[in-house]
């Protein structure tokens, strides 16, 4: 070794001084080599050749230590040492938890488990028999396709195993506890139940089935597979339906729209809009015209409002009334004009009926003010009551939940709040950390306000402002034990409004998932499942009023400095985060950013939001737990349109159960992502399941909270 670690000069340096008159040398070697091994390792160690030749030399002497002499060669040979059995970690000072035989990896501790064990500690047995299939995925099987039949065996002493083809047919081996059957180059004709079947010494059968379903390679259709569907619109091909067309499309291959006034799968609905109103033909949604509003464009616009979407505030003055179409004014006497704000009459036609209205305005502001209003109070309440109207075209259930006078309860000053730095952004909205000054002293809070003036955004601003409202009152305003993020108020009157929220710490769920590095299951099963647990009683408590999240995610859930997480982000930081999470779609004409692969089937294609639609995204919610913050992938995809998504959610495929993943736990999911949001579970159902996945002392932390 020293001779490949020194230099020639070096050499030639120590020749000449070995060989000259300076006879007595010591030679030090010196060096130092650390990595991971598996095995066994050999090192040779080549010292160079010198005239005159070493010895080796022995001292009893503490100050005269051993020396090596004479040596042509030192062979080093290095035998690599794991952890102690039981023990792992890079010190070897911890613990293992496996079972049943299982070995335990040296540094992290995993379980590899025995034959017939499953579970973190290989404590779980697996059943006697077991048939499956590789590939797994029945979608992945299909024509020329080489599949496997695997039957194994687990904790019986095998006398016989036996396997049973669709024909009747069958072969059996003696002795074996597995058996490996290979079906090359699959047609349809292979298509059928395989049974393996064990008989044990004692005389017991057991018995387990497959079934084998062949398909058609992708693109393909018909009896013998032979017709090729050339599906439009990135929709899937069934071997027997052929193109599965998306709501809005029919034809042999998704080629014509619905025709007007139908919509739907195979255009079989019919559209209820009304006054000229034009149909989508994928949900059904009316789109009106000038004028009208309402799921079925039936009602006229509201006072003073007209023309499209009822956008357009009307100009008309002195009680005119306001056409809810083109917005031209019906002028009352005395007055004329486009805006009826030019007087037709004489000053004294003008003032005897004025006179009568103002004695009767005085009395009623009298009245007011005996009662304790203000005239500040009434030009509050008619703010509120356009908010409250503009609730109720989005959610009718929300804006009956809410009491008179919410948005004044609620509303803090602007100079009371100091802005801090931005601790979160988007193209709609931000968020800035804050200080709030109140009668008990400074307080931190999360401030979140609109970034673009637009419709939408204050839409969106009012619709989250109302919902923490409506939750902090069904609890009389203490949400201190809430799952959902708490509301320390609203500031409205100023040109830049926001909605004060309790400041979170320790960050959103997502971004403490990806901090993770090589987490144990039964950290997975503990504090994180935590986590799922306080989710779900968020969504018990939108339930209970009817409200849905609409994005219920990992992104969207706030850990608390007493580690408790929150639900939050009702609408405003909906484009924060990466593009892989929410995709452009155009819905009637209006863009929208929606979180496809969070969605439930039904609100994708219809664009309706339930607590049964929170449910799946719940289910997508544990998947991200599960996977550390993974982003979902759906058939090999992780970015995927609205065309594509929809075709995969109606083919059934749903996302693959994350490695380590506990069954019980994945099974929990796929319940949440039932094609019939009744079948769903309930979020109240969700905590039971969730408690009986978690560790004793986790559940009783949690169940006191």
């Amino acid at each position: 070794m020293g001779a490949s670690m020194m230099g020639e000069s070096a050499w030639r340096y120590v020749r000449e001084r070995y060989t000259g008159s300076q006879k007595n040398l010591d030679f030090i070697f010196m060096a130092t080599l650390t990595f991971p091994a598996k095995s066994t390792v050999r090192f040779v160690c080549q010292f160079p050749q010198f005239r005159k030749p070493f010895r080796i030399e022995s001292s009893k002497s503490s100050s005269n230590p051993t020396r090596l002499v004479h040596v042509q060669s030192l062979n080093l040979a290095i035998h690599a040492q794991g952890c102690p059995v039981g023990k792992y970690g890079l010190l070897c000072d911890k613990n293992c938890i496996c079972k049943n035989g299982a070995r335990c990896h040296g540094f992290n501790g995993a379980c590899k488990c025995q034959h017939g064990w499953q579970g973190v500690a290989c404590d779980i047995p697996k059943p006697d028999i077991a048939v499956s299939t590789t590939p797994s995925d029945s979608w992945a099987i299909y024509i020329s396709t080489n599949v496997t039949i695997h039957c194994r065996v687990y904790h019986i002493d095998v006398q016989t195993l036996s396997f049973r083809f669709p024909n009747a047919s069958k072969i059996t081996s003696e002795g074996v506890n597995q058996l490996d059957i290979k079906v090359f180059n699959a047609q349809l004709h292979d298509n059928g139940h395989y049974t393996c079947r064990a008989r044990d010494k004692g005389g017991n059968v057991f018995y387990a089935t497959v079934v084998l379903n062949v398909n058609c390679p992708p693109n393909r259709k018909g009896q013998l597979c032979d017709e090729v569907c050339d599906c439009l619109h990135g929709v899937s091909c069934d071997r027997w339906a052929g193109c599965v067309c998306p709501p809005g499309w029919t034809g042999t291959k998704c080629q014509t729209q619905c025709p007007e006034g139908t919509y739907g799968n195979n255009c079989a609905k019919t559209c209820g809009c009304q006054n000229g109103a034009s149909c989508s033909p994928d949900d059904g949604r009316c789109n009106c015209t000038a004028g009208w509003y309402g799921s079925e464009c039936s009602g006229p616009c509201p006072k003073r409002r007209y023309g499209w979407r009822c956008r357009q505030v009307c100009s008309c003055k002195n009680n005119a009334t306001c056409h809810h179409v083109d917005g031209s004014c019906a002028c009352v006497p005395p007055w004329g004009g486009r805006n009826c704000d030019k007087q037709t009459t004489s000053l004294l036609e003008i003032f005897v009926p004025l006179g009568s209205i103002l004695l009767v305005v005085t009395v009623v502001l009298l009245v007011l003010y005996k009662t304790g209003f203000s005239c500040s109070i009434v030009k509050n309440e008619g703010h509120e009551a356009e908010v409250l109207r503009e609730l109720r075209r989005m959610e009718h259930d929300l804006a009956q939940s809410l009491q008179p006078g919410w948005l004044k309860r609620w509303e803090k000053k602007i100079h009371h709040l100091t802005s801090g730095p931005l601790i979160g952004e988007g193209m709609f909205g931000l968020v800035r950390r804050a200080q709030l000054r109140t009668p008990e002293g400074e307080l931190d809070v999360a401030a979140k306000t609109v970034r673009v003036e637009d419709s939408q955004s204050y839409r969106d601003f009012y619709r989250e402002a109302a919902i923490l409202v409506a939750v902090h009152q069904v609890r009389n305003g203490d949400c201190r034990e809430s799952n959902i993020i708490r509301l320390l108020g609203l500031i409205t009157k100023s040109a830049e409004k926001y909605i004060l929220l309790e400041y979170a710490p320790k960050g959103d769920l997502l971004g403490f998932l990806r901090g993770i590095k090589n987490a144990r299951q039964e950290d997975l099963l503990g504090n994180l499942l935590g986590y799922a647990v306080h989710i779900s009683r968020a969504l018990q408590e939108l339930e209970h009023l009817r409200i849905a999240h609409r994005d219920v995610a990992a992104r969207n859930v706030l850990i608390t400095a007493d580690d408790v997480a929150k639900l939050a982000d009702f609408g405003l930081a909906r484009d924060v985060y990466a593009t892989t999470q929410y995709v452009r779609t155009n819905r009637q004409g209006v863009d929208e950013f929606l979180p496809l692969k969070w969605m439930a089937l039904e609100s994708i294609e219809t664009g309706e939001y339930t607590c049964q639609s929170d449910v799946w995204s719940f289910g997508v919610l544990l998947w991200e737990i599960a996977t550390l913050g993974k982003d979902p992938c759906y058939d090999g995809k992780i970015q995927l349109d609205f065309l594509q998504m929809v075709g995969i959610l109606e083919r059934g495929v749903r996302l693959e159960r994350p490695p380590g993943c506990p069954e019980d736990l994945y099974r929990l999911m796929r319940s949440c992502w039932r094609d019939v949001p009744a079948t769903r579970p309930t979020p109240d159902g969700i905590e039971k399941r969730l408690l009986q996945l978690l560790p004793h002392d986790v559940i009783e932390m949690e169940t006191a909270l």
